[in-house]
């Protein structure tokens, strides 16, 4: 038997062949301009800060560059005092001495001047970080559901992490750099031209062919560094999945699958990052080439002068090292473009998030206190434009009622409590509230009304106790008590050692799926809500409990508006009203009696779970 080949995935093969093909570098940022512009407009507020560290910069790098000018004069007024002990016997230290005492005097100022930016400047990316990471928070919260139900929580999470923290990297070591080197070119340049004009011309003769290889370099490594940090997200993605969804992978078998899948994405991680980093790399030693070759070009001319004597050896050893000086800064600015092009690369990630469309603005006319009637009218609603899911939908329920909505599963019930919450919006038509369109509250207003009950428990690390008050932080200890016995939580809270106190690991993994559900439950009869919305409530629990929750759910539906979704049909026999949905659409209504007897699609389902029965 032939060895299985590794990542036979076509799917993910077709997905990441992209980010390992000879054309993957192709992929670039939208725009970086526009992207670096977004970055600078959060330093409004810290603009004095900016300035002062710009000031600051300016002058340290002024000062450093003065040094070698000084130093250069050392070594003249030495030579001369070297000719004066071989002339007269007689050497005057003082003129060296007060020239050691300014280059002493203009490295302190430097050094002190370089401090004070640092300190400032830490602060300032720190605070555009703190608005960068706080605003995009902010947006997480304000966007539909639609969104997080597009994207894996990996990504996500990749965004608010190792995408502003790459910003956060890179900004801190270079935005100085970035002044200093700019600083520092222009003033040793003047000072060269100062000196001799035909030198400094001769000294910039490498920056067309440092200016050609860095953009050569600059625009393939770009689109490398977005498909690095497009790769990190897809794979914290697939490790978040693999990990919270861990039994279910064991269940199946699939660790094979799964980790055939990591090595794919691993793969083309590896090979957008090691693109990335080699032409980032490789710019830096290039451009220091072809520096060198200028380099020894200025010292072979400077050679020459000296022997002619129309320049001192003083002034050719300060001119070479200004040309170092000249040459160091645009290495510098081109290793820094790199390293922007990763951070601009992450942060074009970040503002994308932050352009994504919010929730619709709401329009907030009435408060309502009370949900007693709920209508549909008319209801249209697609998650995707060309698949139509809910067409003409309409449904009316009183105070009071029990109304239930089954049918085969992708029938659209859940989708009808999504509308009703306004997890999403409808696209025609109208739910309203007591004759109160629901888009005319606010959100909050029109989910204070509403409590759920699903089969997905939504469990967060902390107490149970904190997990049941979730729903109600005001609540007394009396109501909380009243609460967990009528959800029969106190019967098995009271085998914990820590009892409410006790902690659960993050979505409640220390409890089982049933303990779990009943502590949902406590949650929704805390809240004493007007609607009540129970989607399969008591599917995780045995049949003892089922009915010992029935008859607390019973007593807490009385006198508010109800909704129940079921699969298990026996659950809703005493309901007032069964609505029978299928493709979207109602296509029965009635008791559970008129359903049955009218022997339609209601009693096929209701048949079909009892049929097998002994």
């Amino acid at each position: 038997m032939k060895k299985q080949k590794k990542n036979q995935l076509p799917e993910y093969k077709d997905k990441y062949a992209a980010y390992r093909g000879k054309n993957a570098s192709k992929d670039k940022p939208e725009n970086l301009l526009k992207t670096a512009g977004k970055l600078l407009s959060l330093l409004k507020g810290r603009v004095i800060a900016v300035i002062f560290t710009v000031v600051c910069a300016a002058v340290s790098s002024y000062l450093s560059i003065l040094g070698p000018d000084y130093l250069g004069k050392v070594i003249d007024v030495l030579a001369q005092q070297i000719e004066s002990k071989i002339n007269t016997g007689i050497m005057n230290f003082e003129p060296i001495e007060d020239i050691l005492k300014v280059i002493l005097l203009v490295y302190a100022s430097s050094s002190l001047l370089s401090f004070f930016q640092h300190f400032i400047m830490a602060g300032v990316v720190q605070n555009l970080i703190t608005k960068l990471r706080r605003s995009l928070n902010l947006k997480l919260s304000k966007l539909p559901l639609s969104y997080f139900d597009s994207h894996t929580k990996g990504d996500i999470l990749s965004r608010m992490t190792n995408d502003i923290d790459n910003v956060n990297d890179t900004l801190q070591h270079n935005m100085i750099q970035i002044i200093t080197s700019v600083v520092t070119f222009a003033g040793v340049f003047g000072i060269m031209l100062k000196n001799s004009v035909m030198l400094s011309l001769t000294s910039l003769s490498p920056f067309p062919i440092c200016l050609i290889i860095a953009l050569t370099i600059l625009n393939i490594s770009k689109g490398w560094f977005r498909k690095q940090w497009k790769t990190t997200g897809d794979i914290n993605g697939h490790i978040e999945e693999m990990f919270t969804g861990h039994a279910i992978v064991k269940a199946f078998s699939y660790e094979k699958r799964a980790t055939d899948e990591f090595d794919l994405i691993n793969e083309a991680l590896a090979t957008s990052a090691k693109n990335a980093q080699f032409y980032s790399g490789v710019l830096g030693p290039l451009i220091n080439f072809a520096n060198n070759a200028g380099y020894v070009v200025i010292c072979v001319l400077g050679g020459y002068l000296i022997i002619k004597g129309e320049q001192s050896v003083g002034a050719i050893t300060t001119f070479m090292m200004y040309t170092k000086l000249l040459m160091q800064p645009i290495i510098d600015l081109s290793n820094i473009a790199n390293n922007m092009q990763s951070s601009l690369a992450s942060a074009e990630r970040v503002f994308k998030v932050l352009s994504e469309k919010e929730e619709s603005v709401e329009v907030i006319e009435k408060e309502l206190t009370k949900g007693e009637n709920v209508t549909f009218e008319n209801v249209y609603f697609s998650y995707l434009p060309e698949k139509p899911l809910i067409e003409n939908f309409n449904l009316q329920v009183k105070k009071g009622e029990l109304t239930a909505i089954v049918g085969p599963t992708g029938a659209g019930k859940t989708t009808i409590v999504n509308l009703l919450m306004r997890f999403y919006d409808i696209d025609k038509g109208a739910i309203k509230i007591d004759g109160t369109d629901i888009r005319d509250i606010s959100r909050k207003n029109l989910r204070n009304l509403i409590s759920m009950v699903l089969q997905d428990t939504w469990l967060f690390a902390g107490t149970i106790r904190d997990n049941i008050m979730y729903s109600n932080e005001n609540a007394s200890e009396e109501e909380f008590m009243a609460a967990v016995k009528a959800a029969r939580v106190d019967t098995f809270v009271n085998t914990f050692s820590d009892g409410f106190d006790t902690v659960l690991e993050e979505d409640g993994a220390n409890l089982s799926v049933g303990q779990r559900q009943l502590i949902t439950i406590a949650r929704a009869i805390l809240s004493d809500p007007q609607i009540l919305i129970l989607d399969e409530a008591t599917s995780s629990v045995d049949t003892r409990t089922e009915l010992q929750i029935q008859e607390a759910m019973n007593n807490l539906m009385k006198g508010r508006t109800n909704f129940v979704i079921a699969h298990r049909l026996s659950t809703i026999v005493n309901a007032d009203n069964i609505i029978v949905m299928n493709e979207g659409k109602i296509i029965e209504t009635g008791r559970h009696t008129e359903l049955l007897s009218e022997d339609g699609f209601y009693a096929n389902l209701y048949n079909s779970q009892f049929s097998n029965e002994a």
